[in-house]
């Protein structure tokens, strides 16, 4: 039996290859099928019993092109390849797409066609050839033609070359007599395609259903009212905590418009436009805080309604976080130990500066109990209830106190935790951040503090976004920062922002009428039954306390470990241990008049500051310093008398940038020329 022939014309040669399967997969155990594009070539003479074009479109060139004679010509209705549904329905519910292609009415055929498929969950909007921007849509979609999509979308997808739909089919298969029988099996070829589709659509509204009522069931679950608004300020996401608020039913709420929704304009202007991330309101009198995100991604605004008791309750588990992390005040007045008047005075002043708000410097020799002062002065502040939280400056590098204090984004440098961290300020906010050995800090972290300090706001290290913080600074030191503002080893700015309160400590040598009492107190917090031999206060009255009161209890700890019986006595320390603390003066010599004792010690602790920065000194920077401490020296000058302190074996001289630094054995000179000069 010889077959009947139908001839396909397409337009472009991929729309005939698509095609062309279409039909063969269907027709061609009945039909010879013969195909042809316009885009390729016709013949100049087509004799043919049946033609069958893609589109108007084409049956109009294919005229233009070929002198056509046939029995039937037919322009075939197209509709979605079911194979690429799928990613349609990938699509986020109540986007905007474009729907691109070569052909004004074929956009047209083909967003009906998606339509009468069930793909309504999506708004479809048709491409025109003149229109290169279209404002709110990123995504678009073309059958075999995304090269024609502007450049401003960001996401296409190219669902393939439509087919012919059944009436197409059915149309050829009545114009070739095919029979009752024949018409119901490709019919049923065809339909099992449809049913495989119309399953996949069922299915994903399924899961798109029990998704919703998943995110629903989860929403509704949380304290805090949440909502969410699209581009079109339509609600999204609205819960039932919102719906005791607001009176307004959920299920009326959902693709409402906003104001439909909530009538406080405030809370509306708030929600949709402002630029700040919360905002305290009173809604049906109920106190509350919104905070708001904006979902660049999604185009989405997220708030959260927290009612001002949960925060506190939230306020209060992170103060507690915080008690368990350490970050709190360990010690009162009342554990320093001391009668004296000095001390008692720096009591008496650190009580009134706990009740102001402004940065403290207490400054203080090593081991006079700064901390201890710092401790005190926050429990007895507005702040008390807030996180304490003390860092020893000089105990890190630069590198790493800045990652410390400031903290850092995921990924500035390797190694860095993922999410970030959070920076010891942002920790201590609404509390007080104790900086102990402040002197010491480079330039570059002195920059970022005091930009902290000026305007109560940071930005971690490798991040953007500004933190704002409400932190109270007390910082300590045992150098003399104001000469260091001055030499330019320290910012004159910073120290000035440091030292608006100031807390002088005396040394224990100028309180040594406590020593007892603090002997008997260390002796108590050891648990042990010890006494105190009958001179042993007296003795240890005699000594220097260069260590001042941390030296003295490492000392009582000493001697509560090697006593015998139940006793400490001066036998119990070492006979080198005071002898270490204090240079033998025979070892050194020792300038005859008081001016050069005070040249020799203003040049050894000018070396030993700029040493103890990492810097070596240099004879012109010794020079310029002497000048503003009023012991003037020329360069000749200092070059004389560093000659003098080498020849002793106090000093070291470099060339160049080598520059000058102090020995061990300098550094006992100083020591003992600081006792001559008082």
């Amino acid at each position: 039996m010889i077959k009947q022939s139908l001839t396909l014309i397409t337009g472009s040669s991929q729309t005939k290859q698509v095609l062309h399967e279409q039909l063969q997969q269907l027709l061609d155990d009945y039909v010879h099928i013969e195909s042809f594009a316009t885009e390729e070539a016709l013949p100049t003479q087509l004799n043919v019993d049946f033609i069958l074009f893609s589109s108007e479109v084409t049956r109009v060139e294919a005229h233009e092109l070929s002198n056509i004679h046939s029995n039937e010509l037919f322009v075939g209705k197209r509709t979605v390849h079911h194979q690429f549904i799928d990613q349609l329905l990938k699509i986020p519910i109540n986007s905007d797409v474009l729907v691109v292609n070569d052909d004004d009415s074929a956009t047209v055929e083909l967003i009906e066609s998606l339509y009468q498929l069930g793909i309504d969950h999506l708004s479809f909007v048709p491409f025109k050839k003149e229109q290169i921007f279209y404002e709110h849509i990123d995504i678009a979609i073309s059958p075999g033609e995304p090269h024609l999509c502007p450049p401003s979308i960001k996401r296409v997808i190219d669902i393939g070359v439509r087919l012919f739909d059944m009436a197409t089919i059915l149309k050829v298969v009545e114009y070739f007599c095919l029979g009752e029988k024949v018409s119901s099996l490709i019919s049923e070829r065809y339909i099992r395609n449809i049913i495989d589709l119309q399953r996949k659509l069922s299915i994903a509204e399924q899961n798109a259903k029990q998704l919703n009522q998943h995110i629903q069931n989860v929403v509704d679950t949380v304290d805090d009212g949440i909502l969410a608004i699209n581009q079109h300020q339509k609600v999204t996401v609205f819960n039932r905590g919102l719906e005791a608020l607001f009176h307004f039913p959920v299920i009326d709420a959902i693709n409402k418009p906003l104001d439909e929704v909530i009538v406080q304009q405030e809370i509306i202007d708030f929600i949709l436009s402002s630029n700040e991330e919360s905002k305290f309101f009173t809604i049906y009198g109920v106190d509350l805080v919104i905070f708001r995100h904006h979902m660049e991604t999604e185009n989405t605004i997220v708030a959260t309604f927290k009612s001002i008791n949960q925060a506190f309750e939230v306020e209060k588990m992170a103060q507690r976080e915080l008690r368990n992390k350490g970050f709190y005040a360990k010690y009162d007045f009342d554990d320093i130990v001391g009668e004296h008047p000095s001390l008692n005075e720096s009591k008496q002043i650190a009580k009134k500066l706990a009740l102001s708000e402004h940065p403290i410097l207490i400054q203080g020799e090593t081991g006079t109990g700064k901390e201890l002062f710092a401790h005190s002065i926050h429990l007895h502040s507005m702040r008390k209830n807030g996180p304490f939280i003390a860092i020893n400056c000089s105990a890190l590098t630069e590198n790493l106190l800045e990652s410390e204090l400031f903290g850092y984004e995921e990924g500035t440098f390797t190694g860095a935790q993922k999410g970030g961290k959070k920076g010891l300020f942002e920790l201590a906010d609404n509390g007080t951040i104790f900086l102990d050995e402040i002197g010491d800090i480079s330039l570059t972290v002195q920059s970022h503090l005091l930009r902290v300090l000026q305007e109560k706001e940071l930005r971690r290290i490798g991040g953007r976004k500004v933190i704002p913080i409400n932190v109270r600074v007390i910082a300590a030191t045992n150098k003399n920062i104001q000469l260091k503002s001055q030499e330019g080893t320290f910012r004159s700015d910073l120290f000035y922002r440091l030292n608006v309160l100031t807390l002088s400590i005396p040394p224990l040598r100028a309180r040594i009428a406590d020593i007892p009492l603090l002997v008997k107190h260390f002796i108590t917090k050891s648990g042990k039954w010890v006494k105190v031999g009958q001179d042993l206060p007296e003795q240890l009255q005699k000594q220097e306390w260069l260590g001042n009161v941390r030296e003295l209890k490492s000392t009582i700890d000493y001697m509560l470990t090697i006593c015998d019986g139940n006793k400490i006595e001066w036998k119990d320390i070492p006979q080198d241990r005071f002898q270490n603390n204090r240079p033998n003066e025979q070892d050194y010599p020792i300038p005859e008049s008081l001016l050069e004792i005070d040249e020799y010690l203003f040049m050894l602790e000018a070396i030993k500051d700029c040493n103890d920065n990492g810097k070596p000194a240099s004879r012109q920077f010794i020079s310029m310093a002497s000048k503003e401490n009023g012991h003037f020296l020329s360069p000749q000058q200092v070059r004389r008398r560093l000659d003098i302190l080498e020849i002793h074996g106090f000093i070291t001289k470099g060339r160049g940038r080598t520059g000058t630094k102090i020995t061990s054995t300098g550094a006992e000179y100083l020591q003992i020329l600081k006792l001559h000069a008082h």
